[in-house]
């Protein structure tokens, strides 16, 4: 069975826990099927909007109570580069960059998130901005599903393409802003 058919045969009590698992694509289905009258749109995006923020919590979690054993997979997997107190100091300082990058890139969002909770961001702060950064992000998704719904076929062979390239972008804003904050130390600026 497909997610939209799950969507359909069991209801909006489905889009929250959905939501939680996989975002994006939940919130492109649910506008699509609100299209078609199964969901009213208030109803799904305040779902949706709360099942994004859900997962969002349970990576930062992950970051903040696994980053000792994080660390030692990453060294494990040949990445031994440490992070030195100036790094840490400038993404801390960039964190809502960082946060909105991988919101609305999508495909880099989990390291953005678990990073957040490594560099130990305030939970408060956390929130704020990654509430700020997904109700946008899931009405324009949402949107996407209920106003391209007659253009189904379409976005749905596109799908991997747009994957493709928010990776990309996501990849290469992440590298900018940690560059950034390499020029900016290096400078002795501290921003």
């Amino acid at each position: 069975m497909t997610i939209d058919g799950f969507l359909i045969a069991h209801g909006s009590a489905l889009i929250l826990p959905l939501a939680v698992i996989e975002g994006p694509i939940v919130s492109i289905f649910t506008g699509f099927l609100s299209a078609q009258g199964y969901f009213p749109w208030y109803t799904a995006i305040a779902l949706l909007v709360a099942g994004d923020l859900i997962g969002d919590l349970s990576y930062y979690w992950i970051g903040y109570t696994g980053s000792t054993p994080l660390i030692r997979l990453a060294r494990h997997a040949g990445l031994r580069r440490t992070l030195t107190p100036e790094l840490r100091s400038g993404l801390t300082h960039n964190a809502a960059q960082m946060l909105f990058i991988g919101k609305w890139t999508h495909t880099i969002g989990c390291l953005v998130l678990i990073g957040s909770g490594m560099l130990r961001i305030p939970l408060p702060r956390f929130i704020i901005v990654n509430l700020l950064a997904t109700i946008p992000k899931s009405a324009v998704l949402f949107c996407v599903g209920y106003f391209l719904s007659d253009s189904w076929p379409v976005l749905q062979r596109h799908t991997q393409l747009a994957t493709i390239a928010m990776f990309a972008a996501g990849i290469a804003a992440v590298a900018l802003v940690v560059l950034r904050v390499d020029r900016l130390k290096a400078r002795g600026t501290g921003r």
